[in-house]
């Protein structure tokens, strides 16, 4: 971090560049016309330079990575996340699972999330019981983690999901369904689109996930 100035700006990345504007104070639109770029442009580089300074921030322990992680953005979550070494996912993946019964309900979710994008096929099972839970927004991040990690061990679970009471579980369950090919589910997301047929963004992922199980993406 105490290379990002202007006095070492011959050594500084195009993203760097970006990024120190935006360290002044300077907003995506002033920054894309003071340096000729798109906005769309400046936005990725200021994200690449935030994630690059900030793995030299978050600490070496996974509870500090987590703790870290839990107060920045989603995109940069993402980004934080895929940057990590594998032992280094590994050791998170350890914390989250030892600690994912012992936390808040905000915090939770949050778990369940990271364990989701690190696809570990040992939460599996503890997404499931939180699947049974009465919380819309813990269920249906559960399913979107579920369709992350792709394992059938959930496939059941997921069927379950696609009748419960609020619109967006059934919607995520139908998306997660499709992600791990659940052949088993097709009677069930085809009884979904008869049954919620007033709402299109319910059908649009059931037909996608139809499509996914029975191969037709792949036509298109």
């Amino acid at each position: 971090m105490d290379n990002l100035s202007w006095k070492n700006v011959n050594l500084l990345s195009d993203s760097d560049i970006s990024y120190l504007l935006y360290k002044e104070g300077k907003d995506i639109n002033t920054i894309s016309r003071i340096r000729g770029l798109d906005k769309s442009i400046i936005e990725k580089q200021i994200i690449e330079s935030k994630i690059k300074y900030r793995l030299n921030e978050i600490g070496e322990k996974p509870n500090e990575i987590v703790s870290k992680l839990y107060k920045y953005s989603r995109k940069e979550r993402v980004l934080l996340i895929e940057s990590l070494n594998e032992e280094k996912k590994k050791e998170i993946e350890e914390y989250v699972l030892e600690n994912l019964f012992m936390v808040t309900r905000d915090e939770c979710q949050f778990y369940i999330w990271i364990l989701g994008e690190l696809k570990s096929k040992r939460a599996v099972q503890p997404i499931i019981t939180f699947l049974r839970c009465t919380d819309g927004n813990i269920k249906r991040i559960c399913c979107s983690s579920l369709g992350k990690i792709g394992d059938l061990a959930a496939e059941n679970a997921l069927i379950g999901a696609l009748a419960d009471k609020r619109p967006q579980v059934r919607q995520y369950a139908a998306k997660a369904l499709g992600k791990i090919k659940s052949k088993k589910s097709l009677s069930y997301l085809y009884k979904l689109m008869e049954t919620d047929s007033d709402k299109g963004y319910i059908i649009n992922a059931t037909k996608e996930a139809i499509d996914i199980i029975e191969g037709r993406e792949q036509d298109e």
